[in-house]
C-alpha cells in the first residue's frame, strides 16, 4: 500500500473508531463485568480459532482499572504462540490508553492519518472502559495482544457490542 493510500485508509477508520469509543460505554463496571468480558473475549477467540480463523495463534487478555488494579488476565490458544513479548505489549497498549484516553488503535491510526508513524504500542488492542456520565477518565482498560492489530481491536468491539446492551436492559 502506498503512503498516500495508507494515510487515506487510516483517516477513513478514525470516525468509526471514535464512534465505537463514544457508544460502547458502560452503565456500571466491576470485577464481575471484567470477568465476564474477559471470559467472553476468550470464548470468542477460541470459537474463531476452532473455525480456522486464528490457526496456530494465541492471545493474552488483560483488564485492569485505570489505576492499575488487575481485574482479569489470561492467555489462551496455542501455548507456543504466547510469550513474554505479549505481556510487554499489554503494558504498552495500556499506557497508550492511559496517556490519551483513546483506544490504542485510534492513536496509531491517527498518527498514520496525520502522515506520521504510530508511537510504540499505538496499535490495536487497547480499549478504554468509560462509565456513562463520568467523562473525566476511563475507569478501566481492556487489552488483547497476539493477533493483527485490527483483530486485537475487533474482538474487543465484537464482545462489547453484545455485552453492553445486556447491562443496559438489566438496569431498566
Amino acid at each position: 500500500m502506498s503512503s498516500d493510500n495508507a494515510v487515506a485508509a487510516a483517516a477513513a477508520l478514525l470516525p468509526t473508531i471514535l464512534e465505537q469509543e463514544k457508544t460502547l460505554r458502560f452503565p456500571y463496571f466491576s470485577s464481575r463485568e471484567a470477568f465476564e468480558i474477559g471470559s467472553a473475549i476468550r470464548e470468542q477467540f477460541l470459537k474463531q480459532q476452532d473455525e480456522g480463523k486464528f490457526e496456530n495463534r494465541g492471545i493474552v487478555i488483560n483488564i485492569k482499572t485505570f489505576s492499575g488494579h488487575t481485574l482479569f488476565t489470561c492467555s489462551c490458544g496455542v501455548d507456543s504462540a504466547v510469550g513474554p513479548n505479549n505481556w510487554v505489549w499489554v503494558e504498552g497498549k495500556t499506557e497508550v490508553v492511559r496517556l490519551h484516553n483513546h483506544s490504542s488503535y485510534y492513536q496509531g491510526r491517527k498518527a498514520v492519518a496525520d502522515g506520521g508513524q504510530p508511537a510504540p504500542y499505538a496499535h490495536g488492542g487497547g480499549f478504554p472502559v468509560w462509565i456513562k456520565g463520568c467523562p473525566s477518565a476511563p475507569y478501566a482498560i481492556i487489552v488483547v495482544s497476539g493477533l493483527a492489530q485490527q483483530d486485537d481491536h475487533q474482538i474487543i468491539i465484537d464482545v462489547l457490542s453484545e455485552y453492553i446492551p445486556k447491562l443496559k436492559k438489566l438496569e431498566e
